[in-house]
């Protein structure tokens, strides 16, 4: 089994690890969407990480332990990997500075806005954010009004699924009867649907997913509970919001 863990470090230069994620932490395996939402641009504050490793381990491992936890450091700016005895470890650093990474053929530096990957005691590979400043400029061929509609589709879907789903648990007649359950009856392939609107919005981060999976379509949100790169509070309370902030109405 492939062990591997996260670990970032943030603006102020504290650092962070996720716990050992124990199976198929290569970089070609589950790893692989860590430097995915690294080169879209995710990581740039610590709560985008902290709910990053949330979703990972649910999507992946389903750890109840506590998932996050101080990284000590003995060296200032320095990360020595010489007695490391995880497979991998994917070093994030969104901090003003660049960090000097220590193994045993010596040391590398990690810049700022890179992700280095370290295998076992050696720098494997190094990785640089590239800013798409000059990106061009993409069509939404989606409305407000549309992307709102389908969002709470979606939402009214889910909620009678779970309400049928309710209505099988209590039914003495259906007791028995493991595979009837509501999401036989669900119609609207949730996932399909996410995934397009995610396309259209060019949400490269699934803020959409996390609007829907972590925030229950918005009910959960509480102010200042997603911030931007400089610290200003992301709204996503609405749906309405939501677009807004995806189609740059709010940046």
């Amino acid at each position: 089994m492939t062990r591997g863990t996260i670990i970032y470090i943030d603006r102020d230069g504290k650092i962070y690890s996720s716990v050992e994620f124990n199976g198929d932490m290569y970089p070609d395996g589950n790893a692989d969407r860590i430097l995915e939402m690294f080169e879209a641009g995710l990581f740039t504050n610590y709560k985008n990480y902290e709910r990053f490793v949330i979703r990972f381990n649910k999507s992946h491992y389903g750890y109840r332990e506590e998932l996050i936890h101080p990284f000590p450091c003995k060296e200032e700016q320095v990360i020595d990997v010489t007695d490391n005895w995880t497979d991998y470890l994917y070093i994030i650093n969104n901090s003003d500075h660049q960090w000097i990474l220590k193994d045993q053929n010596g040391a590398s530096f990690l810049d700022i806005r890179s992700l280095g990957i370290v295998h076992f005691q050696q720098v494997e590979k190094m990785i640089h954010r590239i800013l798409h400043e000059n990106a061009k400029e993409f069509k939404i061929n989606i409305s407000k009004q549309e992307f709102v509609e389908i969002l709470n589709r979606l939402r009214d879907s889910s909620e009678l699924v779970n309400r049928v789903d309710e209505l099988f648990r209590n039914s003495r007649e259906n007791v028995e009867c493991d595979f009837c359950n509501g999401a036989a009856l669900q119609i609207s392939h949730e996932s399909t649907v996410v995934f397009l609107l995610r396309k259209l919005l060019n949400d490269e981060v699934e803020n959409i997913d996390h609007f829907i999976y972590e925030l229950d379509y918005g009910r959960k949100y509480t102010p200042g509970m997603i911030t931007d790169e400089d610290g200003q509070d992301i709204d996503l309370g609405t749906a309405e919001k939501l677009y807004d902030y995806l189609t740059g109405e709010v940046r």
